[in-house]
């Protein structure tokens, strides 16, 4: 095919030219109509076609008609029935993602996917033999291959203690995640139960409530915030005009005066949040935005004034999608005051977890082949660079991803470690990708009948646990990124599923306990805290373990819910406790069969029953982690489950979900 016929093609597939009525595609598909009912069957291909001569038009008309001339002659009536009707080719082109060109382009497509058996929510892909791994997709990087976008190596940059208060814990180094408690030093922030939020002044263990956000001015369902400087940025819901119509969105409030916040503006997006990150000023939200039959076919966004249907070539297209559904991006620049600036991406697809660094977002979403009965986890990366948001690169691997630490980028290499299935039973597999995200190298088949519960990437260094009776950690060198190895391992009982570093040779885990249920597998008996030696990755070393029978802590599955005070030494988690006592008896007098034969003399039939009596308990569970884990104090508080901890100099703040607080002086 000429590049002249490549051209006409892609303007008919394209909304941008404003044809003459009589060539509109209503009309054209007519006129085909017409043409094969009239056409005998022998002249009706490609090869004999003969169109009839167009009258004069103006020069624009008449050129239009040529090219529409042109394409059929080119690519027949059937043909030219396909580009007008047909779905888009979402096939890369030189590396790139699809970007829609219209609308209707994007409702063929929703159409096709909508008739088709294969297409849902889970639909089937394409399928590969088990032992192959799938095909990359790529695109140019531009820039940021040279980025490093590496986490810090030590606990101290996870929860920096400047001023000496407490930060939120986080994955990335200068790339803040929404918590529903955060503090400055000197106020507490905390997202309540009423999913509002208060302000509580904090000075000596004492706290004073000043305000609450969430219930004037824009209805917003809050489910987390960050704190800037002078600003609050609240994360939820927002409901429109006094209405069930609802959106995604940010708040931004000036809390210059923490006992009256003011709104300066807000900005929503369609489809429900998965996550957020803060870079400096800016605050990128992603949402999946569901599409379904008759309803709307774009994502919109914008402000209450200004809520918008986004463009069409603002949205591009993973290969192949699997569900009829979009990942929207936004940046938000808080700092631009009532302004308000902000832009929306957004991709034909969908997703689970998110990685992001300062320059980089990652998104992964598990799609499943039923012909293979196999998993793959579909990575599409997005440049960051202020309101500058580029979709650039998408991927495939296989499995799926434990959580948002099962991904990492350093050196422009995207790392990422999976659980996939082969032969039956559970393997793992760690990936590397270079900054075309093509594989560059892999570890596959690991651990073989076990999961991953936990990752941690530290420099060139992948830590990972997985579990099924034990806890095995694994240690993997990723120095060479075309050869990574298994380097060391080390087992112990239960399994971690938070891995912290804290220092160049320890790691400490946070997870479960676990005990034999006398039916030959395993329960959750508690709590289990491990410390291992990594000085030497080929001989890694389980330093100390302590359980904590029936307690369960936020942190096992929520990292947010770690505090970490480095300069005084500790570690803070949230805990409950479900004790039982000894059992009571309790006497139950079974009715007679038949009452009219049981004499007063009689004695009634009885059994018992045992019954424990429960008990609660809740606080903050503090320790240090150096050489064994030591220091190890329950304090126990008052009250409704204790939900994070933070501490403001000498003292521990602990807040419930209903924003009551208690304060306390380590005993350490």
């Amino acid at each position: 095919m000429s590049k002249d016929h490549e051209y006409i093609k892609e303007l008919f597939d394209s909304d941008g030219i404003k044809a003459p009525e009589s060539l509109s595609e209503e009309n054209m598909l007519a006129m085909l109509n017409a043409a094969e009912e009239k056409q005998p069957a022998e002249t009706q291909t490609e090869k004999h076609f003969e169109p009839k001569r167009a009258k004069a038009r103006p020069s624009m008309k008449r050129w239009i008609a040529v090219a529409a001339v042109a394409v059929i002659a080119v690519f027949g009536i059937s043909g030219l029935r396909d580009i007008l009707t047909g779905p888009p080719d979402t096939a890369l082109v030189s590396g790139e993602l699809y970007t829609f060109k219209s609308e209707r382009e994007i409702e063929r497509l929703l159409k096709s996917m909508d008739s088709s058996p294969d297409h849902g929510p889970f639909r089937l892909g394409r399928q590969y033999a088990e032992e192959e791994l799938v095909e990359y997709e790529t695109a140019p990087l531009g820039d940021s291959a040279n980025a490093t976008g590496e986490a810090s190596d030590s606990m101290t940059a996870k929860s920096s203690d400047a001023g000496g208060h407490s930060e939120t814990y986080l994955q990335v180094d200068d790339v803040d995640e929404a918590d529903i408690v955060k503090t400055d030093g000197k106020y507490i922030y905390c997202v309540t139960n009423s999913r509002e939020v208060i302000i509580l002044s904090a000075e000596d263990g004492k706290t004073k409530k000043l305000s609450t956000i969430g219930s004037s001015g824009i209805e917003n369902y809050i489910n987390d915030i960050y704190v800037k400087g002078d600003k609050l940025i609240t994360v939820g819901t927002i409901y429109k005009n006094d209405s069930d119509e609802s959106s995604s969105g940010i708040v931004v409030y000036d809390i210059s005066d923490r006992s009256r916040p003011e709104v300066l503006y807000d900005f929503s997006q369609t489809g429900n949040i998965l996550s957020s990150r803060m870079v400096g000023d800016y605050v990128y939200l992603v949402t999946n935005d569901y599409v379904y039959r008759g309803g709307r076919a774009v994502p919109a966004c914008g402000s209450a004034e200004s809520y918008r249907d986004l463009e069409a070539t603002d949205i591009c297209c993973v290969p192949d999608p699997h569900t009829t559904s979009y990942i929207v991006l936004s940046a938000v620049d808080t700092s631009s005051g009532s302004q308000g600036r902000s832009a929306t991406k957004a991709v034909f697809g969908a997703s689970d977890e998110i990685y992001c660094n300062d320059h980089n977002l990652y998104s992964a979403t598990t799609e499943w082949s039923g012909d293979s009965d196999t998993m793959y986890t579909r990575i599409v990366r997005a440049k960051l660079d202020g309101l500058k948001v580029k979709v650039e690169a998408t991927a495939k691997v296989r499995g799926y991803v434990d959580s948002q630490f099962s991904m990492d980028e350093r050196d422009g290499y995207f790392r990422i470690a999976t659980t996939s299935q082969r032969a039956g039973m559970d393997v793992n597999n760690l990936y590397v990708l270079d900054s075309k995200l093509k594989e560059t190298g892999k570890v596959t088949g690991f651990a073989r009948n076990e999961s991953i519960k936990a990752v941690r990437f530290i420099g060139e260094k992948a830590y990972v646990i997985t579990y099924k009776a034990i806890d095995p950690l694994f240690i993997i060198d990723l120095s060479d990124p075309v050869s990574p190895r298994i380097e060391g391992e080390v087992m112990i009982d239960g399994f971690s599923t938070l891995l912290i570093p804290v220092s160049n040779d320890r790691l400490l885990g946070i997870g479960h306990a676990t005990g034999d249920n006398g039916y030959g597998g395993e329960y959750d008996s508690g709590l289990k805290l491990a410390l291992f030696d990594i000085s030497d990755p080929s001989e890694p070393k389980v330093l100390d373990s302590k359980e904590f029978k029936d307690m369960s802590s936020i942190a096992q599955y929520d990292h947010h819910a770690l505090m970490v005070n480095s300069e005084a030494g500790y570690f803070a988690i949230p805990y409950e406790v479900w004790n039982y006592d000894e059992q009571d008896v309790i006497e139950i007098i079974e009715d007679a069969e038949e009452p009219s034969d049981v004499t007063d003399a009689e004695e009634a039939e009885t059994d018992t029953i045992y019954e424990p009596e429960y008990t609660y308990d809740t606080g903050v569970l503090l320790f240090r982690a150096g050489d064994t884990i030591s220091s190890v104090d329950k304090h126990r508080l008052d009250g409704s489950a204790v939900c994070r901890s933070v501490y403001i100099g000498d003292w521990v703040y602990a807040l419930d979900n209903n924003g009551n607080v208690q304060s306390f002086k380590p005993a350490f």
